[in-house]
């Protein structure tokens, strides 16, 4: 079923990663920017973790396969999903692997969930903070715990947006500020401005109250956006756990922190995030954020993917031809 290895795709919003189980990290990264004259229109085909555009989905997935060298049908694919995925969007994903290019085999893991599987633990809250998706969910013996999961419109996308409008410089896209706030902005003290070089050769000043902009992720008012922040994104989320399954429960939330996703990659936010839980969970001991590695998720579904015990979460393209999208009930 999978003898020459597994494809591990990590389908995101901001960007697709992929590589075969067992590797260390991903072989490939598609980006909506490098994809867009590979796409119908351009369009990118996923949003807030889900497909809005199934051709440009199904061109996606064959560019991805190609990059990676693979022929689909020789191999299992595990798929990352966000905790907000539908049920319809999951049927058909798994239709078009398997009737489009005859995959033998389909997994489905929550991105949460890989990215504490990095962690080597089973316990855990996972706040995942990507580029169109942000939430925070509570994992316990390494399944999720739907009840917890708690969302916010504050996202990577959002924050570009932020920094455009306090840029406000015409003509640039959205592509060269998403590049700006990677290369200038961060947490932290900024007294001097900072120049950046445009595609078209120019010189932009960044001042400091821009290259600020991501403490919007600590406080949402600073923008004037009304979100959590992810501060309180996690407590809420602990205080769902603790509600929903008692103290005990909650207690084993809170040496385990872990935030994914692009938005991680800010150096001090983890510390910061500690600190801000700290002082709304005063009394509370043993707390402790820490920040997932770079493509955390597709790292873990590199790990899960090469275990023996992998096959016995997999939906086979035989038990899929009987049963249709019935098979996938008590899959994933």
């Amino acid at each position: 079923m999978a003898g020459k290895g597994v494809v591990v795709i990590d389908l995101g919003s901001g960007r697709v990663a992929a590589g075969m189980s067992g590797a260390e990290s991903p072989k490939c990264v598609l980006t909506p920017t490098q994809q867009k004259e590979r796409l119908r229109g351009g369009i990118y085909p996923i949003e807030k973790g889900l497909v809005t555009n199934w051709d440009n989905f199904e061109q996606l997935l064959l560019n991805t396969f190609k990059e990676l060298g693979v022929k689909p049908e020789e191999h299992s694919v595990l798929l990352t999903q966000s905790v907000t995925n539908t049920k319809l969007n999951r049927e058909k994903v798994v239709q078009v692997l398997f009737e489009r290019f005859n995959v033998p085999a389909v997994c489905f893991v929550y991105t949460n969930v890989l990215s504490l599987y990095c962690t080597g633990k089973m316990n855990g809250v996972v706040m995942e903070s990507g580029a169109d998706v942000s939430n925070c969910v509570a994992i316990h013996q390494g399944n999720v715990m739907l009840d917890s999961i708690v969302s916010t419109d504050l996202t990577g996308k959002q924050l570009t947006k932020y920094i455009t409008q306090k840029l406000n410089t015409p003509g640039l896209d959205f592509e060269t500020v998403d590049e700006i706030k990677k290369t200038t902005t961060g947490l932290g003290p900024a007294t001097e401005d900072k120049s950046y070089t445009l595609p078209d050769g120019s010189s932009l000043n960044v001042i400091p109250a821009v290259q600020k902009s991501p403490e919007i992720l600590l406080d949402p008012s600073i923008a004037n956006l009304d979100a959590k922040s992810i501060p309180q994104a996690i407590v809420d989320c602990i205080e769902k756990v603790r509600t929903e399954h008692g103290e005990d429960r909650a207690k084993e939330l809170y040496g385990n922190i872990v935030i994914s996703g692009g938005n991680a990659e800010f150096d001090g936010l983890a510390d910061r995030v500690q600190s801000s839980i700290q002082s709304k969970m005063a009394g509370v001991n043993g707390i402790q954020v820490t920040r997932a590695v770079p493509y955390s998720a597709w790292i873990g579904g590199s790990i899960f993917a090469s275990l023996e015990d992998f096959k016995n979460h997999v939906l086979t393209k035989a038990q899929y031809d009987r049963e249709g999208a019935k098979a996938m009930e008590g899959k994933f």
